[in-house]
């Protein structure tokens, strides 16, 4: 059956090399549209449950509200742990799932235990919102600024580009800071009101049925302002100010007894880049999306914005995409270097011809396994990729081991496709054998458990996809390849200093072989022993980084423009260094924090800043020659030249 399977792809030549041709692009599609990651996406196994109650403290929101939640969702089975957040005004609590359990189905079940909860709860309290919690990853931070206009004056421009850059496939959101929400500022006339003969209660009344969103606003009544929210108004002053309204028998238009301006609410958030006071718009991306991608995407939109508003100037840091590219292009280019070299070696200790046609099979298994990788929802990622260096080998053997059979078939005389079914035919069997064998031996990897078994399970599945591509490369397109590349009489290296070297070496083994096998059972046991016992375990190596993340929280009581003062000022001094620590970019956010494990917090006393650095310059061979020539995204600018 096998036979027929073989001589019909030797037969029709034309069809295979068809075939091949379009395998080979479609592979080469695949791997495009891959997206690319440093290290793979996972779901959580975690659900939120969010909450708020405006002016109530710690203690008071514990008693009234969490403890009641906290309860009720103690008797979910599939929770594992339940960790809880209060900060006044507002609690989170996250639940952990135990292993098997839907994180959608039992969100379900928790909208409905706190949807009864409700009524035990404070009757002006909003609902908690329960959300199954994603990895969001920051991509990028696009930096507002402008000499010539006020930070009031970018917030309406941030929110334009906010919405043109959501616009591009792949961002999940794009968190805002140092923007804050419009008012009206409404400045009372006593004199107009008085001279009118109207009630000032019946003012503030009126003016505040415009708006029925809570809270309405206050009124400062030393400076006669009134504050309120118009979403449900109108949404400029001029329409505000055209407003007719009855105060007790009288229509009057709000601007015969009041100047109103629009303005911005005082914002919960300052940020600062390089000294200079912006707007940023800090783009995450889906988990999903390629990175890369995305980036270029954004870079194509940034330069019709800037054209559009030609006063302000946008700037983009903290680009993880760099980071993305950095990494993939030191294994990328090594796997490239490794081909190239097996390449060589195979010419100088077989033949070109049969270098030539292992040259073309690698890649052809990678672009096969690129196919499957792309149908089955993967990444490219460092884990990936792993799981491809690893599979070189294999792919290189079983290229080797069919096409020299082949090439021992010609020398015997046969013509080349007879050559080529033969030798194909005999090497099935025991280069399908080895290739499960290798596989089997991964397979435990795949039954880790939890977030470190999601993760390596990626290096067996790459590795099995590759092992599978180099059977259908070895056995359906070498076979061909090599019958019209393959000549009786290529010349062949002798080996034949190098085998007697061996059978020396195997006989002077064997004369002493009980002492030889002795050795062996006792030496070999405890050296590995000993070897494992002195080894240092790390699940992953250590990757130099590009930016350094500062966090800090000042006294409760400091202002969020104290806070911005802080940052600042660390962010001026550290720019005074700027060549000597190589810094590449500073951005700075008072009223806002986040720490290693992703938690935020949003307070006035709360700082974040993130320290860029400029990229390593190549200081060794491998990063002067290798990896710049033979990576797909290299980029020179920014790099610096060790210390």
């Amino acid at each position: 059956m096998f036979d027929k399977f073989l001589k019909f792809f030797i037969d029709n030549s034309r069809m295979n090399y068809v075939l091949f041709v379009l395998i080979f692009a479609i592979g080469i599609w695949s791997y495009t549209k891959t997206p690319k990651e440093i290290f793979p996406s996972f779901e959580l196994d975690m659900i939120s449950v969010k909450g708020s109650y405006t002016g109530a403290s710690v203690d008071i929101l514990d008693k009234m509200a969490v403890t009641e939640i906290e309860d009720n969702l103690k008797n979910l089975d599939s929770v594992d742990t339940m960790t809880t957040v209060i900060s006044p005004g507002r609690f989170s609590i996250v639940l952990e799932l135990k292993k098997g359990f839907d994180r959608y189905r039992e969100a379900d079940k928790i909208k409905d235990i706190i949807t009864l909860t409700k009524s035990n709860l404070p009757s002006d309290m909003d609902e908690p919102s329960v959300k199954a919690l994603d990895r969001t990853r920051t991509l990028v931070d696009i930096a507002i600024t402008s000499d010539k206009l006020k930070i009031d004056e970018l917030k309406p421009l941030a929110d334009n580009f906010k919405s043109e850059l959501l616009n591009i496939s792949g961002i999940n959101e794009i968190n805002v800071f140092g923007d804050s929400d419009k008012y009206f500022e409404v400045l009372l006339d006593d004199q107009k009101i008085e001279a009118l003969g109207l009630n000032k209660s019946q003012v503030f009344d009126t003016i505040s049925s415009l708006s029925y969103i809570f809270p309405v606003g206050k009124i400062e009544d030393p400076k006669k302002h009134y504050y309120i929210s118009t979403y449900n108004g109108a949404k400029n002053a001029k329409d505000f100010g055209n407003t007719l309204v009855r105060i007790g028998s009288t229509n009057v238009y709000i601007k015969d007894i009041a100047t109103i301006s629009k303005k911005y609410e005082d914002t919960s958030t300052l940020y600062s880049l390089n000294g200079k006071n912006s707007i940023s718009l800090r783009v995450v991306q889906a988990n999903t999306a390629d990175a890369i991608k995305i980036v270029e995407e954004i870079k194509k939109v940034l330069p019709k914005l800037i054209k559009a508003y030609p006063q302000v100037n946008i700037e983009i840091s903290d680009d993880n995409s760099e980071r993305i590219v950095d990494r993939l292009n030191i294994v990328t280019s090594n796997i490239l270097f490794g081909i190239i070299m097996i390449t060589l070696i195979v010419a100088l200790l077989i033949n070109g011809r049969m270098s030539f046609i292992i040259a073309i099979g690698i890649p052809t298994s990678f672009v096969i396994a690129a196919v499957y990788i792309y149908l089955s929802g993967y990444t490219i990622n460092m884990i990936t990729l792993v799981g491809v260096l690893i599979a070189i080998g294999i792919v290189v053997d079983d290229a080797i081991v069919v096409s020299e059979n082949i090439q021992q078939h010609i020398e015997e005389g046969y013509a080349p496709k007879e050559a080529a079914l033969m030798g194909a035919k005999e090497m099935v069997e025991p280069v399908t054998i080895a290739s499960i064998t290798t596989l089997f031996s991964f397979l435990p990897i795949l039954m880790i458990s939890g977030t470190m078994g999601q993760v390596m399970q990626l290096i067996p599945i790459a590795l099995s996809a590759l092992v599978v591509a180099s059977l259908i490369e070895s056995f359906i397109f070498l076979p061909i390849h090599a019958a019209h590349t393959l000549k009786s009489g290529s010349k062949v290296t002798s080996w034949e200093k190098a085998n007697k070297v061996y059978n020396k070496t195997i006989h002077f083994f064997m004369h002493y072989r009980k002492t030889f096998i002795l050795i062996f059972i006792v030496l070999v046991p405890f050296l590995t022993f000993k070897f494992i016992s002195e080894s240092r375990f790390q699940m992953f190596p250590k990757f130099d980084s590009t930016n350094v993340k500062i966090t800090l929280k000042a006294n409760e009581n400091t202002t969020l423009e104290q806070a911005f003062e802080i940052v600042t000022a660390i962010e001026a001094d550290m720019l005074n260094k700027k060549d000597e620590f190589f810094i590449r970019n500073i951005n700075s956010v008072a009223g806002y924090r986040q720490d290693v494990g992703n938690n935020t917090e949003n307070f006035p006393y709360a700082m974040y800043m993130t320290v860029e650095l400029m990229k390593n310059k190549p200081s060794n061979f491998v990063d002067k020659y290798i990896t710049p020539n033979l990576s797909f995204y290299y980029d020179e600018t920014d790099r610096y030249t060790s210390q």
